[in-house]
C-alpha cells in the first residue's frame, strides 16, 4: 500500500542523523577555551544548522516524491 507521506521511520531515521551529526560542533563549543575557539565553534554549528535545514528539505520533497510513486 502506497502512502503520502513519509513514514515514522524516515522521520525516526532523519532524527538520528540530525542529532549524530550536531553532536560535534556542539562538543567543540562545550570545549572551548578562548574567544577565538567560541566564535569558531559557534559558526560551525550555524553552518551545521544550516546545511542540515537544506538536507533536510531535499529530503522531506525527495522522501514525498517517492513515496506517491
Amino acid at each position: 500500500m502506497k502512502t503520502d507521506k513519509p513514514t515514522t521511520r524516515f522521520w525516526a531515521v532523519l532524527a538520528v542523523v540530525n542529532t549524530l551529526v550536531l553532536i560535534y560542533p556542539i562538543g567543540l563549543l562545550h570545549r572551548a577555551e578562548s574567544a577565538d575557539e567560541h566564535v569558531f565553534a559557534a559558526r560551525m554549528l550555524i553552518g551545521f544548522v544550516f546545511l542540515l535545514a537544506v538536507v533536510d528539505a531535499v529530503s522531506i520533497v525527495v522522501a514525498d516524491v517517492v513515496g506517491k510513486r
